[in-house]
């Protein structure tokens, strides 16, 4: 058999040459397999994107049950925030992958036409030289027609692939989107719960952890770390005086003059009702005794004159952070008896 050329889709058919014609049916035959194993390789790829599909689609319901039970902790916004984030990105390599799978398919539809093309074209040759031609004329239009019901199905299924890459396109972005605003709840959620509502100071809970990561810091670097332990004097007498009102504003008031009078980065936590810590990095004992000075003198000198006591450590390695609070206490309780001796 002889191969021939289409002369309109650049195709091939084939006439009579009984040396070959085994081998050029063969031919067509494994054109037909090639195809159909692409068939099969984007089958499996289809399987892939639904399962990721599931996957996400899970992810999200998870992410939903885990906010409704948890309400506004922060730790569960956080997690969900992450499976939202994962969810996001399943969806946009899914996204690419069903266009590569649609581009693909398009191939695939254009070789199938050409080889319907091609059979056409052979079974239209002169009836004289399709005496030897082992497959009939009526079987290539046969398999012609079916090569051009299958390339218009691969078409369908691309356009389908490129429709639902859209879509994921789309559910990417919306769960970007929606994955920002956890973060920033979360974020807003945790800010609120690490904060003491009166005096805007870290809660003890929150402050405990940053504190412990300060002397963390402390033990590996080798920095200086100081820590003051801060007692505001007289806090019960404005209370059964004029009012835990005015308790609250003199509590709002110290830890004012501590942070304007500190660093940005240093910590202020509300230990007790009455009792703050101060942690500050790379700072020695004398220096920290400077700043807690200039403190008690600003608020001796406002309105209404108020005052503080405070004691200092500075951390040394033995210290854990029971320890190393202890030691603040134990030298504020030293300098309440000095002042109440002299």
């Amino acid at each position: 058999m002889t191969k021939v050329e289409c002369p309109t889709c650049g195709g091939s058919g084939f006439i009579a040459d009984p040396s070959s014609g085994e081998s050029d049916e063969q031919t067509l035959r494994d054109r037909d397999q090639t195809t159909s194993d692409q068939d099969q390789t984007w089958s499996d790829h289809d399987q892939t994107t639904s399962d990721r599909d599931q996957r996400s689609a899970e992810e999200d319901q998870h992410a939903a049950d885990d906010d409704f039970a948890g309400g506004s902790d922060p730790v569960v916004h956080q997690r969900t925030a992450s499976a939202r984030e994962r969810s996001r990105r399943d969806r946009a390599e899914v996204s690419t992958l069903r266009d590569e799978a649609a581009k693909v398919r398009l191939e695939t539809a254009d070789g199938r036409d050409r080889s319907a093309e091609a059979r056409e074209h052979g079974a239209r040759l002169d009836e004289e030289q399709q005496d030897d031609v082992a497959v009939s004329q009526e079987d290539m239009l046969l398999q012609a027609e079916r090569d051009r019901a299958r390339a218009a199905a691969d078409r369908a299924k691309a356009a389908e692939d490129r429709f639902r890459a859209a879509a994921d396109r789309e559910a990417a972005t919306t769960q970007r989107a929606a994955a920002e605003r956890a973060r920033i709840e979360a974020q807003h959620d945790l800010e609120l719960a690490a904060t003491d509502e009166v005096t805007g100071a870290r809660a003890r809970k929150f402050g405990l952890v940053e504190l412990g990561r300060e002397i963390e810091r402390a033990r590996r670097t080798g920095e200086r770390l100081t820590l003051a332990f801060i007692d505001v004097d007289g806090l019960k007498g404005v209370n059964d005086t004029h009012g835990h009102p005015a308790g609250d504003q003199l509590l709002r008031l110290v830890v004012e003059t501590v942070r304007a009078n500190v660093r940005p980065y240093d910590i202020i936590v509300r230990y007790g009702g009455d009792e703050f810590l101060c942690a500050m990095p790379n700072l020695t004992k004398p220096g920290a005794k400077k700043r807690m000075s200039k403190i008690t003198t600003k608020l001796i000198a406002a309105k209404d004159g108020h005052s503080i006591t405070f004691g200092l450590a500075e951390y040394e390695p033995a210290n854990g952070i029971d320890e190393f609070i202890g030691r603040a206490d134990e030298d504020l309780l030293n300098a309440r008896r000095s002042r109440k001796g002299a």
